[in-house]
């Protein structure tokens, strides 16, 4: 039996943000692709038909399933939540092989037999070994993969899926695609919000387009996709990275160097070299880009650069000076990282207001503050929220306007616009690329998306899976 979802009239609020759908229909095989800007509302929706997201959520309106009216939220067995951060989902105190152990008890069915956890983990390109790590022992990619499994195990049979490709290098991005068409292929119906387009072209039965907390168009995706009625819809659409004009500001000119990385190689403990001999110099002004894989150690080759860590070879110099303890002392306050992850910026418990306040307290602070937010479209109400009561979106951007306030020299930027639409996306990056160029910074900018790399960086560099650092 196929099953069936319609909505009519739900309403969700979560502190001051709110959500509204008069009327939306789901269906078991086909899968729906929810797009919208950041903040338009797709997440609070999510959690509005699952009830398993967010705090202090209110929820009213009608759910049918199968012409049925069940309780609002719908959920238990008929929904399974892929959150947009897979590692606030897992247990962080028990193995990864466990908890889908827990899964497989709780949906056994005497009737059938259930997969074992090796074989579901072998369906989704993890190996048997990792059945006994946990999460923290696990790269995002790796983590997703995971929920993904326990969403094959869950008997659920609706999956909605919260911007489950965001920071995945294109080999993982496929795989996750490939993933969603197995689980579609078992008779599951999807829902997936994202911002990537080419993941609602590779998914979509129909796509959906929120804007300010209501449905403004839906269709099929040819028709979305190509040739949207809705302004917001265009916006987004012409704002791919494709579409951008090349960066006006590009700086040839060698200055001298910021920071340098000097045949520098790195491992943990008796693993073998993570990092093989690389070499770069980061020169005020200008842009250097990082790609590669998932796990090859980008994030690890930015921290050295930081000084978080030592390399087991070669040398790492600021302002061509060997880095030192009393010389990170010294100038840590302008080598400054902006983090993948955007909750890692903030203190948990404490109003944004307070954070920024300790960071502008002269007027000049305050009004650049200001500027950057209004050229980043978010609004100071934000200011009054703590970190989990904005959009992902939302806090990814104010930790890009956090990062320039502290005005750096050096500025990692580790995928700053993986939770950003399109539209947004670009004003993110010229906003980065503008700062480097005006205060002659250096900025590393880490990113699985090779156009963005090619519009905006100066140099670009590819880490391989063996260590190596390869200019392209």
């Amino acid at each position: 039996m196929t099953h069936r979802i319609e909505i009519q009239n739900l309403t969700g609020t979560a502190g001051q943000l709110s959500v509204s759908v008069s009327h939306l229909q789901f269906e078991q095989g086909k899968t729906s692709c929810v797009i919208g800007r950041s903040g338009s509302g797709k997440s609070l929706f999510a959690a509005a038909l699952s009830g398993l997201q967010m705090h202090e959520l209110n929820v009213s309106g009608e759910i049918f399933l199968d012409g049925q009216r069940h309780p609002v939220p719908l959920w238990h067995d008929h929904v399974f939540v892929l959150p947009q951060e897979p590692a606030v989902a897992l247990d962080p105190t028990m193995e990864v092989g466990q908890q889908l152990d827990e899964i497989l008890y709780w949906r056994r069915d005497p009737a059938c037999s259930c997969p074992s956890p090796g074989c579901l983990f072998k369906q989704v390109g993890l190996n048997k070994p990792d059945l006994a790590k946990f999460p923290e022992q696990l790269s995002g990619g790796m983590q997703q993969r995971v929920m993904i499994a326990m969403a094959l195990a869950a008997r659920a049979s609706f999956v909605v899926a919260d911007e489950p490709t965001k920071g995945l290098d294109t080999d993982n991005k496929t795989r996750v695609i490939n993933l969603f068409k197995m689980i579609k292929a078992t008779g599951r119906g999807l829902i997936v919000i994202t911002h990537d387009l080419d993941v609602a072209r590779a998914l979509a039965d129909e796509v959906i387009v929120f804007d300010q907390g209501s449905v403004v168009e839906r269709g099929m995706p040819d028709e979305i996709l190509r040739t949207p009625q809705n302004a917001e819809a265009k916006t987004l659409i012409q704002n791919a990275p494709e579409n951008w004009p090349d960066h006006p500001n590009r700086r040839e000119q060698k200055t001298k160097p910021i920071l340098s990385l000097k045949d520098v190689s790195f491992r943990f403990a008796k693993d073998t070299d993570l990092i093989n001999n690389a070499s770069i110099d980061f020169c005020g002004g200008q842009i250097v880009g990082l790609y590669g894989p998932s796990g090859v150690g980008k994030s690890t080759l930015a921290d050295m650069c930081l000084g978080l860590h030592s390399p087991t070879k070669g040398a790492v110099e600021w302002f061509g000076a060997p880095v030192t303890r009393a010389l990170i002392h010294q100038h840590r306050p302008k080598f400054q990282k902006l983090f993948q992850n955007p909750l890692c910026s903030f203190p948990p418990n404490l109003i944004l207001g307070d954070v920024f306040e300790k960071l502008t307290p002269v007027a000049d602070g305050r009004h650049l503050k200001s500027e950057l937010m209004s050229r980043l479209k978010l609004e100071d109400v934000l200011l009054n929220r703590r970190p989990d009561q904005v959009s992902g979106g939302e806090l990814q951007r104010l930790a890009i306007v956090r990062s320039i306030l502290a005005r750096p020299h050096f500025l990692v930027c580790d995928e700053p616009s993986s939770r950003l639409d399109m539209s947004i996306q670009r004003l993110a990056i010229d906003i980065i690329t503008d700062y480097a160029t005006e205060h002659d910074a250096a900025v590393l900018l880490i990113s699985h998306d090779k156009e963005i790399l090619r519009k905006r960086a100066d140099h670009i560099y590819a880490l391989a899976k063996d260590g190596m650092l390869v200019r392209l």
